[in-house]
């Protein structure tokens, strides 16, 4: 658990996105428990998900999520002191699309990959 509430993890997530996209985040999804529906990645309903590119919006929320777990990311969130982080569900699955993020299922993690480091590399030049 992280010693972090959810009103600094806003202002967090808010600051970077204002950084790299230049206006707040708008998926910005916290819960006083896991999201343990979404502990299977077969749950996160990506068959819609046709990302081809990243986006501002999706650098920033992926930034966050490093911030918050240090390059593995529970896929039933983030926990803080008072509150539950979910990984945006577009977000994340287009990560895992374009190959920055791979599903390690046995763990439950998203783990970020040599292309997402080299990605936050680029993003922070």
């Amino acid at each position: 658990m992280l010693n972090l509430d959810k009103k600094t993890a806003v202002k967090i997530i808010d600051a970077i996105a204002c950084a790299i996209d230049g206006k707040p985040s708008s998926a910005k999804t916290f819960d006083p428990s896991p999201f343990s529906g979404l502990s299977d990645y077969g749950d996160w309903g990506q068959e819609n998900n046709d990302a081809i590119q990243e986006t501002p919006r999706t650098i920033a929320l992926f930034l966050s999520y490093l911030i918050f777990s240090g390059g593995r990311i529970p896929l039933v969130g983030i926990q803080m002191e008072d509150t539950w982080f979910r990984p945006d569900i577009y977000a994340a699955g287009a990560l895992v699309k374009r190959g920055h993020l791979v599903v390690e299922e046995p763990a439950g993690d998203f783990v970020v990959t040599a292309k997402g480091w080299s990605l936050v590399a680029k993003a922070l030049e």
